[in-house]
């Protein structure tokens, strides 16, 4: 029979493949999976599997065949993408950035908390692998009535995106991830899922610190809307040794290409805003959102920070919003070179995410 979507389950590694995202990460290291010890259930806001796209060729273009219709299909490679979207949770924050920046220092600052600072890594130390991990999809896996139980593996973060909007409801603070594999799967896998993960939401009301080139959003409660969104560039490499599978060429390494981030934002406009004028004189400054959330021990809080070290407004635009004028602004974010580009940081009561398995 059928299976509803909702019966999708997805356990994603909170552990990185042993030695992936370090300088000598090798082939085998990256397409070999982790166990279901090193796994955790997380939500998903939308029907997505990490299932393999296998690419072909067809000698259509072909010379000597006398007509230009296909006689023949080669298998190429195999390609796993993976969208990920919930609403902002410690947990998925903390796994996101911790796989996305690849530079990831755990401490405890309280008993049962855990907290992440992450920076993206330094190429010219770490190398520019990327750290990798394994996605497992299951319906009614096990069962007599089974449709999917597979692995992915040598998976790693492509990117993110943070939003966060005025209104009620789940949709104000949202966390959408894209992710990219090796091509190594397992079908039927047999690693079982852990049961869900119980998350704990950090909602726009909860934010306790929002400012952007000295100015402070909260109290001035102008604020509507921003937009945080980073990209790795992923470079998978098929080469002479890579590995295939069922004739397809698989990938021997997952890098990181030419990185970016950017910031859009908007805010109501009003005769003493500063979007405009900062952006006219070249005011540089700093750009701080920090959502907190219930308590883990004693002060310490379920967390989500992210610090821009150095950021200019680029771009400005009138718009509105409710019926209220607003300034539309993008900002650029530039190196800085004591601090470097932005600093994202976790806190939540799981260990050892992003730690080696």
């Amino acid at each position: 029979m059928p299976a509803r979507s909702q019966e999708l389950a997805i356990g994603i590694g909170f552990k990185r493949q042993t030695n992936t995202g370090e300088v000598a990460t090798t082939a085998a290291e990256l397409q070999t999976a982790l166990t279901a010890a090193e796994l955790w259930q997380l939500g998903i806001g939308s029907f997505s599997t990490p299932f393999p796209e296998f690419n072909q060729e067809s000698d259509a273009q072909f010379f000597g065949k006398g007509h230009e219709w296909a006689t023949q299909v080669f298998p190429t490679s195999i390609n796993i993408p993976f969208s990920w979207d919930f609403h902002l949770t410690s947990q998925n924050w903390a796994q996101i950035i911790a796989f996305a920046l690849g530079s990831v220092t755990e401490t405890t600052p309280a008993a049962g908390a855990y907290q992440y600072v992450c920076v993206p890594k330094d190429t010219t130390a770490a190398g520019v692998n990327l750290p990798a991990t394994t996605i497992v999809a299951a319906i009614r896996a096990g069962g007599a009535g089974e449709i999917l139980d597979i692995a992915a593996v040598g998976m790693v973060c492509n990117g993110f995106s943070l939003k966060m909007s005025g209104g009620p409801g789940l949709q104000n603070t949202q966390l959408a991830s894209q992710w990219m594999g090796c091509g190594k799967y397992v079908n039927n896998c047999g690693i079982v899922i852990p049961a869900a993960t119980v998350e704990t939401r950090l909602g726009a009301g909860s934010t306790t610190t929002l400012t952007i080139n000295g100015v402070n959003y909260l109290a001035n409660s102008r604020f509507v809307d921003l937009q945080f969104n980073f990209s790795n560039d992923v470079q998978p490499g098929y080469y002479p040794g890579s590995g295939s599978q069922s004739g397809f060429d698989i990938a021997g390494r997952m890098r990181l290409g030419k990185r970016s981030a950017t910031l859009n934002w908007q805010v109501e406009l009003e005769s003493d805003s500063t979007e405009l004028a900062d952006l006219l004189a070249g005011t540089e400054g700093t750009a701080t959102l920090k959502v907190e959330g219930p308590i883990i021990a004693g002060s310490t809080k379920h967390t989500a920070q992210l610090v821009l070290h150095r950021t200019r407004n680029k771009a400005f635009k009138m718009g509105e919003s409710g019926g209220y004028v607003t300034a539309q602004v993008e900002t650029e974010i530039m190196y800085h070179s004591s601090n470097g580009v932005f600093t994202a940081t976790a806190i939540t009561n799981k260990a050892l995410i992003g730690a080696e398995a």
